[in-house]
């Protein structure tokens, strides 16, 4: 009679092998591609090319705060939403696309600005980099398990990233060092650059999820018929 012998685990393997703590699944087909399941790479692009007409629009609808040169604009809905659509690879696409057209002048950002200058040292700047890093965060998680009505968890971290490069930009180039930047005062960075828009980035991300969550329910009745 053969004896089997179990190859010793560690805990750590235990743990992660474990359903309940399993945070990542593997790959899936994003949004688009479920969607869309025959799209050829020429159909993705035309997508791309729309979310970034989409993104374009979005940053003309600004609102200005009180002494506050940084605008809140739909457009960090746009870029979580790219994100949950396409998948990390052809989110990130969508998002080099809009910001190189704008390196090159046209007026794809907020306002009608554009320009290799406001792209590199304004001070929306450090913003704009978060869009880069958040795309493909969301677009990342949203195709190995957190999606459908879990996409706001992906989402709320890809609005965090978003903050991070847009916060350290100000700091290290608040006068007297780096590019200059008046604002926002000293010991203001948080309360002028951060804080006064975590209500409405919360809001726009709820209804980015909200979209993508009711997208996939569309996905799910396809299958059914």
């Amino acid at each position: 009679m053969q004896t089997i012998v179990k190859k010793p685990t560690s805990l750590f393997n235990e743990w992660a092998n474990t359903k309940p703590w399993k945070l990542l699944t593997k790959p899936t087909p994003s949004l688009f591609d479920s969607l869309f399941p025959k799209s050829n790479i020429l159909v993705k692009v035309f997508a791309s090319l729309i979310m970034v007409g989409v993104l374009v629009l979005s940053g003309r609808l600004t609102f200005y705060l009180p002494d506050n040169p940084v605008p809140i604009t739909f457009q960090t809905a746009a870029v979580l939403f790219a994100g949950g659509l396409f998948g990390g690879r052809w989110g990130l696409f969508t998002i080099i696309v809009y910001y190189m057209l704008g390196m090159v002048g046209l007026g794809v950002f907020k306002d009608g600005s554009g320009g290799f200058t406001y792209a590199t040292q304004s001070m929306t700047t450090g913003y704009l980099l978060g869009f880069l890093l958040a795309t493909p965060l969301v677009g990342f998680l949203s195709r190995r398990g957190w999606n459908k009505s879990k996409i706001i968890w992906p989402m709320l971290l890809g609005n965090l990233i978003i903050y991070l490069p847009g916060l350290l930009w100000l700091y290290v180039n608040h006068e007297p060092n780096g590019i200059g930047f008046s604002w926002p005062n000293s010991g203001e960075l948080f309360s002028k650059g951060m804080y006064p828009f975590i209500p409405g980035d919360l809001v726009k991300l709820m209804l980015a999820s909200i979209f993508i969550a009711g997208s996939w329910t569309i996905v799910a009745r396809k299958k059914k018929q």
